[in-house]
C-alpha cells in the first residue's frame, strides 16, 4: 500500500489526514484511560498509555520534520527517539516483571508493539536522508512496521480470537494496529517508494498475506474442532460422573427399602437400634440410620445420641412429609459431629399409624471418590467439581475449596445450576478460561461439572499457528530479500540501460540502439525498443515525406484552400494559405497568417465568413455554402466547404476551408435550362403535330391505306407517341428537381381521379389483353392536391401494371380511405419485383432488367416522376412484391375534410399544430424549432429514440420531424415502431436528415408512410408547404415589426402595407426588444430616432436572432451613412420616399423572404 500513486500536493494532503487520524485515535485512547470509560469490546486490549503517548510524538514529528525551520526539524528527530525510548520500554515491561499477568496467561513481551514502535522511530529519524542507503533502509522499516500493522488488523477482522493466541501479538490494540497503518502510509507521502525492487517488496507483501490469512483461518477452524472435541469428551465425563454418582445414591436408596420390610423396623422397638445397626454395616458410605415420626422426632436410631432429636427444621424432611417420596438432601451439617453430610430419605407407611420416615446419613467421601476415578480415566488436568442446588460445594477434584463452602457466586457453577446439560465457556476458580459439561445429579438436588482447561485443549493448535506463522515470515524476508537482490540483477540493471537508451530517443538520436543482453520480458522488451526505434525512424521518414506530398497537393491544389485556428476566445485565425488563396485575392501568407477573416476583409464580406465558420463550429459537422464574391472585378460563384478539425480532447480546433469555383457549372446549369426551354418549345410542339398528324392518317382521314402502308403508319404513330412521353417525363423530372413545376392545389374528387386515369388506359390495356377492375368503398373522398398531376400518378402506376400482367390477368385499382388517410392500391399479376432492384425501384432511369424494358417500353422515369408528385403532396408512396405472384404499389394522401370552423384546432389543444421534432443535434433542434415557430407550428424537441417514443405515448403531437442519425437508435427503426403504435399510426412523418436520400433507397423504407424525405439543409418554406397540406393549415401571413415613435405614422404605415403582412406597432425602444423577445417576425421597419433609445441599438439583436437574421428597413428622418446602410436591406429617408415606394419594398422583401429560408 502507497500512496505514491497520487499526485504530489493530494499526496501530501492525504498523508496529514492520516497522521491526524492516528493522533485522534491516541487522543480517544489517553481518553479513556482518564475517565475509565473504554470505547472498545471488552474481548479487545486496549491501547497502552505508553503507545498513545508514542503516537502522539510520532504525530508532531511528522509534521516537524516536514518543516522549514531546522529546529523543529531536530526536534522531530528527537521525538523519533522518544518513540524509540516507548518501543524498548515495552518491550523490557514484561522481562522485568514491571506489568501484571492477566488471565491464565503469563504477560509476554509486546513483540510486535515494539517492532511496530522500532521501525516507526527509524521511518521518521531517516525522513531528511537522500543517501540511498538510507532510502532503503527507510523502505524496509516502512514495509515490516506497516506488514505488522496490517497483520494484526486482519486478525481483528477475520480472527478476533486468535489475536491472543499469536506471540508476540496478544497486547497489540486494534487502535494502536490502525494508528500505525496510518502512520506508515503517511511517512510514503513524500519519499513514495518509486523504485521497482520496492515494488516488487510490495507485491510479495501482498502475495503472501493471503497465505498469513490462510494460516491464521485454518488455525481458527482447528482451535474450534479441538474446543468441540473437547467438549464431546467433557458431557461423556459428565454423563458417566452422573451415573456414578447416582449409583451411591441408589445403593443407598435400595438398603432403606429392604429395611422398610423389617418388622422391627416398621414397629420402631427395643431391638431397632440393633437392626439398623446390623444393617449400615451393609453399606461402607453409611454414617447414620434412624426413623423419623410425623412431628420430626428421631425415634431410632444407630447411633447413640441420634435418637430423641428433632429433625423436622431439615428441608429434606419436609420435603419426604409433604410428596410422601424418596428425597435426596442437600448439603447439611451433622449435629452432633459438626461435620457437612447428606441424607436420603424414604417414606414409611405403617398400618393403623402415623406415617414415618426412613432416614440414611451418607458420607462424603462416597462421591468424592467417584470424581478421583473419574478425572483418572479421563483427563488428570480436568476438574470435577459436584454442588447441591444452593451452589454448595460437596465434592471436587483436585483438592479445592472445603466441602461446605458455598461457589454459587462463581460464574461456572451459576451457569451449570441455570442450564444444566450443555457445554460452556467461563473462569475457573482459579481464573483460568475453560470449557466446561453439567449434568444434573442425586436425584436432581445437586449437579456435576467437569471442566478442562481451555488453553490445555488449544495448546497443540496453537503452536503449530505460531510456527506456521514464523515460517510464513522467514518466507516473506526470504522471498523479498531474493526478490530485490536478484530484481536488481535481473531487471534493474538491465533496465537502467534500457532508460539511458529512451533518453537518447527522446533527445532525437533515431539511429541508437539498445546495448542490453538479458533474457526473457526484459531482453524482449529491449528488441522491442529497438524495432520501436527503428519504425519510428522509418516512420518519420515517411512521415516527412507524406507532409511533402501534402503540402505540395495544398499549395499547388487549383482550389482556394486555407487553415484557420480557433482560438479559446472563439476568434479564427488564418493558419495556412496556398497559392490559388492569392492568386485570386492578390493576399500574400505574410498578408494573412495569424489575422481574423474579419481583418483580412474588412467590411460584410469578412463579417459573412466570419458567421459561416460560427456556423460550422456550432454544428460540428462539414458545411457546404454557395458564395458570389467578386475577384479581379468579375463576379465568380464558389462552392465553400468547411471541415471542422479535432482534437484528441474532441474539441474543434482549425476549420479547413476549400473554396471550388463553379461559375462554369452555374453557366452549364444555365445552358441547361436554355436546353430544356428549346426542348419544351422547340421540340415538344412539332412533335405533337407529327404525332397528331399520324393519328390520323392511321385513322382514315386521308383515305384508305394499303396494309403496308397502315403497318408503317401504325409503328412511327406509336414511336412518335413514344418519344413525346420521353421527352414529357424528362421535362417533368426536371422541373420537379429543380422545383419549379407548378401545383394547382384544390379540393378534388380521388375517386373521380383514378376512374378518370382508368378509363385513359382501357384502350392501352386491351393492346396487352389485361382487364382493370377499379374497386371503392368511399363516395366522397376529397383530398387537396393538383388533379393533372395525381391523374398522371395513377396513369403511371396503372400503365406499369398493364405492362407487366401477363395476357388475361386483372389489374386491381383500390380506393380507400382510414381515418384521415386516402390510400390508392394499384395490384399486377406480374412476376415481381427481384430482390436485387428493390432498393432502386424509386431512382431515376432505374429498370429492373434492360431487354425486359425494351420489350415493354418504357424511360426508368415513371416511378421516380410518381415519388417526386406524392411527396410534394404531403403524401408516401410503398409498394409490397412477391415473386411469382405480383406487385402492389399504394399511394397514401393526406385527406381533405371540409370543416366550417377555422382556424382548425389541433390535438395540442392550441390553434398552433404541434410538430416533434427527434433531433440529437441541439443547435439543429433549436434551430428548426425557429423556423417552425416562424411557419407558424409549435414544436417539441426530443433528442433520442427512446425520449421520442416515450413523448409520442405521453404528449398531443400533430406531426412528426425524424433525423436518420440518432445516438441510441437509427430513425426508420423509430419510423416503423411509431408507426406501429396504435396512437401514433397516422401522425404524418417528414425525415430531416443528411442521409435522407440514403434512407430512402434503404428496404426497410419502403414499408414505411413517410410524407417526404427532406436532406440537409432543408428548404424551410418547403418543409412548411409539406407540413401545411398534410396537416390542412394555412400559410400564416408575414409579421413586420414597426418601431416608430409617431402614433399617426404608425396608423398610416400599419393600413398601406396591411394587405401585405400583418403588423405590429410599437412607439418606443423597450417596446421594440418585448416583441423581438417573443418572435415571429419576418421583416422589421425601425426609426431611428426613438424616446427612450436608438434605433441602431436594435440593428445587433435584428442581426443575431435565430435561427436567421431579420431583413430591415431604416425608415427615418434623418440619412444614414454608409456603413449603417450595409448592414441593412434598405435605407428609406422619410422626405425623400414615398409611401408606396415604402410598400414595394416591403412587398420584395417578403417575397424574397420566403424561397431563401434554409437549415
Amino acid at each position: 500500500m502507497s500512496l505514491g500513486w497520487f499526485p504530489p500536493p493530494l499526496r501530501y494532503r492525504l498523508g496529514a489526514a492520516c497522521v491526524v487520524l492516528a493522533a485522534i485515535a491516541a487522543l480517544v485512547a489517553l481518553a479513556s484511560r482518564l475517565l475509565d470509560r473504554p470505547f472498545l469490546p471488552a474481548d479487545f486490549p486496549p491501547m497502552t498509555a505508553e503507545v498513545a503517548v508514542a503516537t502522539l510524538a510520532a504525530s508532531v514529528a511528522w509534521f516537524a520534520l516536514r518543516s522549514g525551520s531546522r529546529l523543529l526539524r531536530r526536534s522531530g528527530v528527537a521525538l523519533a527517539g522518544v518513540v524509540a525510548a516507548v518501543g524498548l520500554f515495552a518491550l523490557l515491561d514484561p522481562i522485568l516483571h514491571l506489568g501484571a499477568a492477566v488471565g491464565d496467561r503469563p504477560q509476554t513481551p509486546p513483540i510486535a508493539t515494539a517492532v511496530a514502535l522500532f521501525c516507526l522511530a527509524g521511518v521518521l529519524a531517516l525522513t531528511a536522508s537522500v543517501r540511498t542507503a538510507a532510502v532503503d533502509a527507510r523502505q524496509v522499516l516502512r514495509l515490516v512496521g506497516l506488514a505488522t500493522a496490517l497483520f494484526t488488523l486482519l486478525l481483528y477482522v477475520a480472527e478476533p480470537s486468535t489475536i491472543m493466541v499469536v506471540r508476540g501479538f496478544e497486547t497489540f490494540s486494534v487502535d494502536s494496529a490502525a494508528a500505525f497503518a496510518l502512520l506508515f502510509l503517511a511517512n510514503d507521502a513524500d519519499r513514495s517508494a518509486a523504485s521497482l525492487r520496492w515494488q516488487i517488496a510490495h507485491l510479495g507483501m501482498v502475495t503472501i498475506a493471503p497465505l498469513a490469512a490462510l494460516t491464521v483461518h485454518f488455525a481458527g477452524s482447528e482451535r474450534e474442532i479441538a474446543l468441540r472435541s473437547a467438549e464431546e469428551r467433557l458431557e461423556s465425563a459428565a454423563r458417566l460422573g452422573a451415573e456414578r454418582l447416582d449409583a451411591v445414591v441408589e445403593d443407598a436408596r435400595r438398603l432403606l427399602l429392604f429395611l422398610a420390610r423389617s418388622p422391627e423396623v416398621l414397629r420402631a422397638g427395643p431391638s431397632c437400634p440393633d437392626r439398623l445397626s446390623a444393617f449400615s454395616s451393609l453399606n461402607a458410605s453409611l454414617r447414620a440410620l434412624y426413623i423419623v415420626n410425623k412431628g420430626g422426632e428421631v425415634t431410632c436410631s444407630n447411633v447413640p445420641g441420634v435418637a430423641g432429636l428433632n429433625v423436622a427444621d431439615r428441608d429434606y424432611v419436609r420435603d419426604a412429609l409433604s410428596t410422601q417420596a424418596f428425597t435426596v438432601s442437600g448439603l447439611f451439617v451433622s449435629r452432633l459431629k459438626n461435620m457437612p453430610r447428606i441424607a436420603v430419605v424414604t417414606p414409611l407407611l405403617v398400618e393403623a399409624r402415623e406415617p414415618v420416615l426412613l432416614a440414611a446419613v451418607l458420607d462424603l467421601a462416597s462421591f468424592s471418590d467417584p470424581l478421583h476415578n473419574l478425572a483418572a480415566e479421563f483427563d488428570p488436568r480436568a476438574t470435577l467439581t459436584l454442588v447441591d442446588r444452593r451452589g454448595m460445594i460437596i465434592a471436587r477434584h483436585p483438592q479445592g475449596p472445603v466441602a461446605g463452602v458455598s461457589a454459587v457466586d462463581e460464574p461456572f457453577v451459576a451457569r451449570a445450576l441455570s442450564d444444566t446439560g450443555s457445554t460452556f465457556e467461563a473462569v475457573e476458580i482459579d481464573s483460568r478460561s475453560t470449557v466446561f459439561a453439567s449434568r444434573r445429579v442425586l436425584a436432581d438436588q445437586g449437579a456435576l461439572i467437569v471442566g478442562l482447561p481451555k488453553r490445555n485443549v488449544v495448546a497443540p493448535v496453537d503452536k503449530r499457528l505460531n510456527q506456521r506463522l514464523a515460517l510464513i515470515g522467514l518466507v516473506l524476508v526470504a522471498s523479498v530479500a531474493l526478490g530485490t537482490l536478484g530484481g536488481e540483477a535481473l531487471a534493474l540493471r538491465p533496465l537502467r540501460r534500457l532508460t539511458a537508451y529512451a533518453r537518447k530517443l527522446q533527445d532525437g538520436d533515431l539511429g541508437a540502439r539498445p546495448q542490453v543482453s538479458a533474457r526473457g520480458e526484459v531482453g524482449a522488451l529491449s528488441r522491442a525498443l529497438g524495432v520501436m526505434a527503428a519504425a519510428v525512424e522509418d516512420r518519420e521518414r515517411r512521415l516527412a515525406g507524406a507532409e511533402a506530398l501534402f503540402r505540395g497537393l495544398f499549395d499547388n491544389s487549383p482550389d482556394c484552400k486555407a487553415v484557420l485556428r480557433v482560438d479559446p476566445d472563439g476568434a479564427f485565425r488564418v493558419e495556412t494559405w496556398n497559392a490559388a488563396s492569392q492568386r485570386a485575392t492578390g493576399l500574400t501568407p505574410d498578408d494573412v497568417v495569424g489575422r481574423t477573416p474579419a481583418e483580412v476583409f474588412p467590411g460584410p464580406r469578412g463579417d459573412l465568413i466570419e458567421r459561416d465558420l460560427e456556423r460550422t463550429l456550432e454544428l460540428g459537422q462539414v458545411s457546404r455554402i454557395e458564395r458570389e464574391p467578386t475577384v479581379n472585378g468579375v463576379p465568380q460563384t464558389y462552392e465553400m466547404v468547411q471541415v471542422p478539425l479535432r482534437g484528441a480532447d474532441g474539441r474543434i480546433e482549425r476549420i479547413f476551408i476549400s473554396a471550388h469555383d463553379i461559375s462554369d457549372r452555374k453557366r452549364v446549369d444555365r445552358l441547361k435550362n436554355e436546353f430544356v426551354s428549346t426542348v419544351s418549345h422547340e421540340l415538344r410542339t412539332p412533335l405533337t403535330s407529327i404525332a397528331g398528324s399520324l393519328g390520323l392518317l392511321a385513322g382514315g382521314v386521308a383515305g384508305p391505306l394499303s396494309d403496308k402502308a397502315s403497318h408503317l403508319i401504325a409503328i412511327a404513330h406509336s414511336n412518335s407517341l413514344r418519344l413525346v412521353r420521353l421527352i414529357n417525363d424528362i421535362l417533368d423530372i426536371e422541373k420537379i428537381e429543380a422545383g419549379r413545376m407548378a401545383f394547382d392545389l384544390m379540393e378534388i374528387d380521388l375517386i373521380e381521379i383514378v376512374e378518370q386515369a382508368v378509363r385513359g388506359l382501357r384502350a392501352y390495356a386491351d393492346e396487352f389483353g389485361v382487364i382493370i377492375d377499379v374497386a371503392h368503398d368511399e363516395t366522397d373522398l376529397v383530398v387537396r392536391g393538383d388533379a393533372d398531376r395525381l391523374n398522371q400518378v395513377v396513369t403511371n402506376l396503372v400503365s406499369n401494371a398493364i405492362k407487366f400482367s401477363p395476357p388475361g390477368a386483372t389489374v386491381e385499382v383500390a380506393v380507400s380511405a382510414e381515418d384521415d388517410v386516402a390510400t390508392i392500391a394499384v395490384r399486377d399479376r406480374g412476376a415481381g419485383i427481384p430482390e436485387a432492384f428493390r432498393p432502386r425501384v424509386f431512382s431515376k432511369f432505374a429498370q429492373a432488367d434492360g431487354s425486359d424494358s425494351r420489350r415493354k417500353g418504357g424511360t426508368g422515369l415513371g416511378l421516380a416522376i410518381v415519388k417526386e408528385i406524392v411527396e410534394r403532396h404531403a403524401g408516401a408512396v410503398s409498394y409490397g412484391t412477391e415473386l411469382g405472384v405480383g406487385t402492389e404499389f399504394r399511394v397514401r394522401l393526406p385527406r381533405f375534410r371540409r370543416r366550417d370552423v377555422a382556424p382548425p384546432m389541433f390535438a395540442s389543444g392550441e390553434t398552433l399544430p404541434r410538430v416533434m421534432i427527434c433531433e440529437d443535434d441541439i443547435f439543429i433542434a433549436a434551430l428548426l424549432s425557429e423556423l417552425l415557430r416562424d411557419a407558424g407550428f409549435d414544436s417539441l424537441v426530443v433528442g433520442t429514440v427512446r425520449s421520442a417514443l416515450k413523448a409520442a405515448e405521453t404528449e398531443q403531437i400533430d406531426a412528426i420531424l425524424v433525423d436518420l442519425n440518432l445516438p441510441d437508435g437509427d430513425g426508420i427503426s423509430l419510423i416503423r415502431d411509431l408507426q406501429a403504435a396504435p396512437r401514433t399510426r397516422t401522425i404524418p412523418i417528414v425525415v430531416v436528415s443528411a442521409e435522407a436520400g440514403r434512407g430512402r433507397i434503404d428496404a426497410r423504407a419502403s414499408a414505411l408512410d413517410v410524407v417526404a424525405w427532406l436532406e440537409k439543409p432543408v428548404d424551410a418554406r418547403r418543409l412548411a408547404a409539406v407540413l401545411r397540406v398534410r396537416l390542412g393549415v394555412r400559410e400564416p401571413r408575414p409579421r413586420v415589426l414597426h418601431v416608430e415613435d409617431d402614433a399617426d405614422l404608425r396608423k398610416v404605415v400599419a393600413a398601406a402595407i396591411g394587405s401585405i403582412a400583418d403588423v405590429v406597432s410599437v412607439g418606443s425602444f423597450d417596446e421594440a426588444k418585448r416583441e423581438l423577445i417573443q418572435g415571429g417576425f419576418h421583416l422589421a421597419i425601425v426609426d431611428l430616432t426613438l424616446d427612450d433609445g436608438s434605433g441602431l441599438d436594435l440593428l445587433a439583436t435584428l442581426e443575431t436572432r435565430r435561427p436567421h437574421a431579420i431583413p430591415t428597413i431604416i425608415f427615418s428622418a434623418d440619412d444614414v451613412d454608409r456603413e449603417v446602410a450595409t448592414r441593412v436591406e434598405a435605407a428609406l429617408t422619410k422626405s425623400r420616399t414615398s409611401l408606396s415606394v415604402l410598400v414595394e419594398t416591403v412587398r420584395r422583401l417578403v417575397a424574397e423572404r420566403r424561397p431563401t429560408a434554409t437549415l
